[in-house]
C-alpha cells in the first residue's frame, strides 16, 4: 500500500513531464490524436452508412401480384395467409382500380396516355411490408422465392439488384473500415510506445536511483504509465473535438446525419486512455527488461 507522500510524489512525476516537455508531448498529442481522428472518422461514417442501409432495406418495395381471374373475395382473403409468412409484418391489399389510380398521379400531366388503352392492363396485387431482420437481400429474397410458388401469385417484384449493390458496398467499407482502424491502433500505440521511451531515456539516471534504493518496478512504471494515459485522455479529446466541429459544419449541408451518443464519446475516450496505458506498459516493460539484462 502505497503511502499518501508516495501518492503525491507519483503524481507530481506524472503531471511534470507535461511542462518539462512541452514540444514533445504537444506534437505527441497531435500526431496520437490526428490517429486517432481518422479511427473515430471512419467509425463515424460505418455508423451513418449502416443507418442509411436500415433505412434504404425499410423502404423496400415489395409487390405480390395476383393472377388474373380471381374474384374480388378471394383477393381480400389472402391477406391473413401474407401476414402468416416469417418475415411480413404488414399486407396492403391495392386493387387493379387503385393500382391505376396510384400509375396516373405519378405520371402526373402525362396521365391522359393512359385513357388511350382499351381497359385497366395492372393487376391487383399485396404491397408487403417487412420486419426488421427481414430486411436484407438474402431475406427478401428467400420471402420472393416462396411467394411465386403459390397458386395465386403471378411474380413478386422488388428492388434485388439495388438493395444487393448497396450492401456489398456497405460490406466492402465495413471490411476497409476494420483494417484501416487496425492499423491506426497500432501506430497510436507505437507513437506512445516511443514516446514513453524517450521519456524514460531521459529519465534513466531518476530511474536508477530509484532501484537502487529499492523501488520497485511498480513505482517506477507508475508516472510513465499515468503520463501515457494522460497522453491519451487528450489526444481523444482533441480528435472528438475536431470531428464534432466539422460534423457541425457537414450536418448544415447534409440533412440526416448522426454522431455519436455522449456514451460513445465516453467510450471512445476511455478507449484512448486505454491505448495511451498498453503503449506505456510496452515501452516501460521493454525499458526495464533491457536495464535488468544490462
Amino acid at each position: 500500500m502505497l503511502r499518501r507522500g508516495q501518492l503525491v510524489y507519483l503524481a507530481r512525476e506524472s503531471l511534470a513531464g507535461f511542462s518539462r516537455r512541452r514540444l514533445t508531448t504537444g506534437v505527441t498529442i497531435l500526431i496520437m490524436g490526428s490517429a486517432l481522428l481518422v479511427l473515430a472518422l471512419f467509425v463515424l461514417v460505418a455508423l451513418n452508412l449502416g443507418m442509411m442501409l436500415e433505412r434504404a432495406r425499410a423502404g423496400v418495395d415489395v409487390r405480390v401480384f395476383l393472377v388474373d381471374g380471381l374474384d374480388a373475395e378471394r383477393q381480400a382473403a389472402l391477406q391473413p395467409p401474407f401476414l402468416a409468412v416469417p418475415g411480413v409484418q404488414a399486407a396492403r391489399y391495392i386493387s387493379k382500380e387503385q393500382a391505376l389510380a396510384e400509375l396516373q398521379r405519378e405520371l402526373g400531366d402525362e396521365a391522359g396516355l393512359l385513357e388511350t388503352l382499351p381497359e385497366n392492363p395492372l393487376p391487383a396485387s399485396y404491397h408487403l411490408e417487412l420486419a426488421p431482420g427481414h430486411r436484407d437481400a438474402d431475406a427478401v429474397a428467400r420471402i420472393a422465392a416462396d411467394l411465386r410458388r403459390w397458386p395465386e401469385v403471378d411474380d413478386v417484384v422488388f428492388s434485388q439488384i439495388w438493395l444487393a449493390a448497396l450492401e456489398n458496398w456497405a460490406e466492402l467499407f465495413r471490411w476497409g473500415s476494420l483494417i484501416v482502424s487496425l492499423v491506426v491502433l497500432v501506430a497510436a500505440v507505437f507513437v506512445i510506445s516511443n514516446t514513453v521511451r524517450l521519456t524514460m531515456a531521459s529519465s534513466r539516471r531518476v530511474i536508477e536511483i530509484q532501484i537502487l534504493v529499492g523501488a520497485t518496478d511498480g513505482f517506477v512504471r507508475s508516472p510513465f504509465l499515468i503520463e501515457g494515459m494522460l497522453h491519451g485522455l487528450f489526444a481523444g479529446i482533441v480528435a472528438m473535438g475536431v470531428l464534432a466541429g466539422g460534423f457541425r459544419l457537414l450536418s448544415l449541408r447534409l440533412a440526416g446525419l448522426e454522431f455519436f451518443s455522449l456514451g460513445q464519446v465516453a467510450g471512445f475516450v476511455l478507449f484512448c486512455v486505454l491505448l495511451g496505458f498498453l503503449g506505456s506498459m510496452a515501452a516501460i516493460s521493454q525499458y526495464l527488461r533491457l536495464r535488468k539484462t544490462a
